[in-house]
């Protein structure tokens, strides 16, 4: 691992890819870039430049609090996106 990484992104990804097949939403790349968008600007950013840092946050991310705020925002954005899609 060299440089910055978001892992929030990275969470939110592996959380859309988790919720979203149990929807009758559209599933197209557009949308799911559009929900991950709209989910990502709602959730604090967790930059690390570090495996330690990445271990740290993977963590953190699997406590129930953080958890279901993350499945919260994710969720919604899978909602919004899917009821008013852009395409």
């Amino acid at each position: 691992m060299e440089g910055l990484t978001n892992l929030m992104e990275e969470t939110v990804m592996k959380k859309i890819a988790q919720i979203w097949p149990q929807t009758q939403y559209c599933q197209c790349e557009k949308c799911r870039l559009d929900v991950a968008a709209f989910a990502l600007n709602r959730l604090p950013a967790k930059y690390v430049r570090s495996l330690e840092g990445a271990l740290i946050h993977r963590f953190e991310t699997e406590t129930t609090q953080n958890d279901a705020e993350i499945t919260s925002v994710v969720y919604n954005a899978i909602r919004r996106i899917g009821e008013d899609p852009h395409h």
